[in-house]
């Protein structure tokens, strides 16, 4: 079903067209989270970040915002429309306040739209500017659950979706992807602008990156099923959410690697070896060390991750 939101001039405080959007998600029940605890924002006072807003070469109308929130700079994509922007997470209270301001004052618009990749903190912090100013705020079902228990102080969606979504922002018919199946998280959205050849692909993809330590909330094949639906797509440009933007080539490369550090860990659980063994006999991130970032500090994180996983489901014999 094809739903239309409508933002008045009274509560945006500027004049915009009556029809911001359209989508075919759902509309929150807001009473899920009437009266929920939330706990203080620990970088609420955090103020003193590098914050930018630059445009995406070749890619007119979209833009990069990034904030330098430890423990690494935090990322996202904006799409600027006469209808006003949509903005892709936030990472910092302070720094989402100065992309709003810096989006009114460079290009007259508010930002109608936001989009949560995630159920991480460490992404959302920041995102109730969002709703304060007036958007709409789309987020994957599944991540109510752990911002209801998490007591998360980020803004409370008001549209959602399962598998699939579309919205209409302008010019612009922009798929939303969830893999059913998990990857980094249950509630991981991929945002594909297709007529912009660009995505946001959150911690899933990497930018010759290894993935995070020890893979933290990690879905082994669902992971590989997203790179594989991201790579059929071949976008130019891919944010992911961190330091710098990515290619569909560095997609194939890190399927590779993940797939191959799979195997190695199952074949060598398998045989028999215990971890101390396993760990030692791993090669598969040495392909990439001369060319990857990471290598000293997540090589290990990465075994130690990937056997947990296979450790935990493997069902040999009872």
């Amino acid at each position: 079903m094809l739903r239309k939101i409508t933002l008045t001039a009274a509560l945006l405080g500027t004049a915009l067209p009556a029809a911001a959007f359209t989508h075919t998600g759902e509309e929150v029940d807001p009473s899920i989270f009437e009266g929920r605890e939330i706990l203080p924002d620990p970088w609420i006072d955090d103020c003193d970040v590098e914050r930018s807003l630059v445009p995406i070469e070749g890619k007119e109308s979209l833009y990069r915002h990034t904030n330098a929130t430890f423990p690494s700079t935090h990322s996202g994509l904006v799409l600027i429309q006469d209808e006003g922007a949509l903005v892709i997470d936030a990472g910092n209270h302070c720094a989402a306040e100065w992309l709003r301001d810096e989006i009114r004052e460079r290009f007259d618009r508010e930002i109608t739209l936001a989009i949560l990749t995630h159920a991480h903190f460490d992404h959302l912090a920041g995102s109730t500017v969002y709703t304060d100013a007036g958007a709409e705020i789309i987020a994957q079902r599944n991540a109510f659950e752990p911002i209801i228990g998490e007591k998360m102080p980020v803004a409370d969606p008001t549209i959602t979706f399962d598998e699939e979504m579309t919205v209409t922002f302008g010019d612009h018919e922009i798929p939303l992807h969830h893999e059913p199946a998990g990857n980094h998280s249950n509630s991981m959205i991929q945002v594909y602008f297709p007529e912009l050849s660009a995505m946001q692909c959150t911690d899933v993809c990497q930018s010759q990156t290894y993935p995070y330590m020890d893979f933290l909330d990690f879905y082994y094949p669902g992971w590989i099923e997203t790179l594989d639906w991201v790579i059929e797509k071949d976008p130019d440009v891919i944010d992911v959410g961190h330091y710098t933007p990515a290619t569909t080539e560095d997609q194939v490369a890190l399927r590779d690697y993940m797939t191959d550090l799979h195997g190695q860990v199952l074949a060598l659980s398998r045989e028999g070896m215990i971890w101390d063994q396993i760990y030692r006999n791993v090669d598969a991130a040495s392909a990439y060390k001369d060319d990857w970032f990471g290598y000293e500090l997540m090589r290990f994180a990465n075994i130690q991750g990937m056997f947990r996983w296979v450790d935990n489901h493997r069902r040999g014999l009872w």
